[in-house]
């Protein structure tokens, strides 16, 4: 395959088939990173802040990269439909040089008072947080490079470059890599966030080179006329996204008081189990979001339910037979992955649980994505804002009740509470502000495929779970019992036919 041919618009089938494909490469190498990482520096109050460092500068960069997908890309989209390219593209510029503004100020502001900050957003003991302050301060970094990285990708995906993004990321997960090799025995944990710096670096610089060159973008940075509706619209994203970062933010708050090691092994688990929807979701989200823009815009109401049934039913078809399938083997996948070096049983265990916990609903966790996809498309921000708002107050409430209750994993009990809320309430939701979208369809659908999943599971856990053989044959012999057993399944009752489309459709492109 020719990967030139990678640099240029891409129609959707395309692109949502080899973005998926990319993504699946690109995170690939991210996950062994994390592999790496638990092999060399296992789960301990360094690799604890490193995380914490880490997840903290994107939750924080979210909360400005929200606007881009919400509100900015769709404006733009719309310029580029109704007055020409230039006039999206300096819409777009003006809002990347307030980006820029925005994380140098951060940065700066971090050399001054990181430690202070961390100190207040944090559990860990003062004296951690002086003896590690330069991994504070270094991490800090992360905001300006995410914030930046991620606009860009936003930009490249609404030109339609859809496998572009992924490509890029996976030389920035090789970079890290190599950097952690080359300065592990001198840097320690320091090494993991060097590397990072610079492959963030090289990704934005390949993400310039590409817009201006291949695109042919020009970075011109006057202010362009706004629209009220436009500014209204980025205050009550950002309003809500206030909600979501401290809900984010609340378990870290939490976990980093529970002992060294906490937050390690629960994203070691997390990260395992984030991966269905990592490889999955997001691509599918980034690609349809597009469509339903368009489709809204020339007023296919029929089109829109058209997508959402059928991309929401494919993604629940692939997720909840995973979530399942991790589920019952989630201690011999962890033991496979991670139980090597620095990585002790103990963290084994741990991370399995974790990993078993945060596994059962992300079918739900897709579902929302496209939910929101066309909430964006509608442009019903104001509407999302409250529900956002509520949403994630229960969530804060749920965390700390269950923590108290049942200690670190009460955050996964949390999640699985509010993650089965959302997904039923989004059916009320849908039914106010979009009545064309025929959520109860997606509702019974998937009821269907989880009594289906669930009976496969069951077998499964009885047939192969106790039987004694090495981890990797376990794994291996259950992902293909449950496999043959699915798509047996799928042909004798057309669960899915969807999936089988795109699959004949990869075929074509490579054959």
């Amino acid at each position: 395959m020719n990967f030139l041919r990678l640099i240029k618009a891409e129609s959707y089938t395309r692109g949502m088939t080899l973005s998926v494909l990319f993504n699946i490469i690109s995170k690939g190498i991210l996950f062994l990173l994390t592999i790496i990482i638990a092999r060399y520096f296992g789960s301990t109050i360094k690799t604890d802040i490193y995380f914490f460092v880490f997840t903290t500068m994107i939750l924080f960069s979210s909360f400005i990269n929200n606007i881009d997908t919400a509100v900015l890309i769709p404006e733009s989209m719309r310029l580029r439909e109704k007055e020409g390219d230039e006039k999206a593209n300096s819409f777009l510029n003006y809002f990347l040089m307030i980006y820029f503004v925005i994380g140098m100020l951060f940065t700066v502001g971090m050399y001054f008072f990181g430690t202070t900050i961390f100190g207040l957003i944090s559990r860990f003991s003062q004296a951690d947080i002086i003896i590690y302050r330069n991994y504070f301060w270094a991490g800090s970094f992360f905001f300006i490079f995410h914030v930046l990285t991620n606009y860009f990708n936003s930009i490249l995906t609404s030109l339609k470059y859809f496998s572009l993004p992924m490509v890029i990321s996976s030389v920035k997960s090789c970079i890290v890599i190599v950097c952690i090799f080359l300065l592990r025995a001198e840097y320690d944990v320091m090494s993991v966030i060097a590397g990072g710096l610079i492959s963030y670096a090289v990704n934005l610089l390949i993400q310039m080179y590409i817009l201006y060159k291949i695109a042919g973008w020009k970075f011109s940075f006057k202010k362009p006329p706004i629209r009220k509706s436009t500014w209204s619209n980025v205050f009550y994203s950002e309003l809500g996204q206030i909600t979501t970062v401290a809900s984010s933010m609340f378990p870290l708050y939490l976990l980093s008081g529970f002992g060294s090691g906490v937050i390690s092994v629960m994203n070691y688990g997390k990260n395992i189990a984030d991966i269905p929807n990592t490889l999955v979701t997001s691509q599918f989200a980034n690609v349809i979001g597009i469509k339903l823009n368009e489709e809204f815009a020339r007023k296919d109401y029929a089109g829109m339910n058209e997508t959402f049934l059928s991309i929401s039913k494919m993604m629940v078809f692939i997720l909840v037979p995973l979530g399942c399938f991790m589920f019952v083997f989630a201690e011999p996948i962890v033991e496979l992955f991670y139980n090597r070096g620095n990585f002790t049983q103990e963290a084994v265990v741990e991370s399995a649980r974790f990993m078993q916990l945060l596994s059962v609903t992300i079918f739900s966790i897709g579902v929302n994505a496209i939910v929101t996809r066309i909430f964006v498309a509608i442009q019903a921000i104001r509407q999302a804002f409250f529900y956002q708002v509520v949403l994630n107050i229960i969530l804060i409430a749920a965390i700390w009740i269950c923590t108290r209750y049942y200690g670190a994993y009460g955050y996964a009990y949390a999640i699985i509470i509010m993650n089965l809320i959302n997904f039923f309430s989004m059916y009320f939701i849908c039914r106010e502000l979009v009545p064309h979208i025929k959520y109860e369809a997606l509702l019974k659908y998937t009821g269907f495929i989880i009594l289906i999943n669930a009976a496969i599971a069951t077998g499964l856990f009885f047939a192969v779970h106790y039987i004694q053989v090495a981890n990797l044959v376990k794994v291996i012999t259950g992902f293909w019992l449950y496999f043959i057993i699915l798509l047996m399944l799928n042909k004798k009752f057309a669960l899915n036919t969807e999936l089988a489309y795109i699959l004949k459709h990869v075929k074509k492109k490579f054959y």
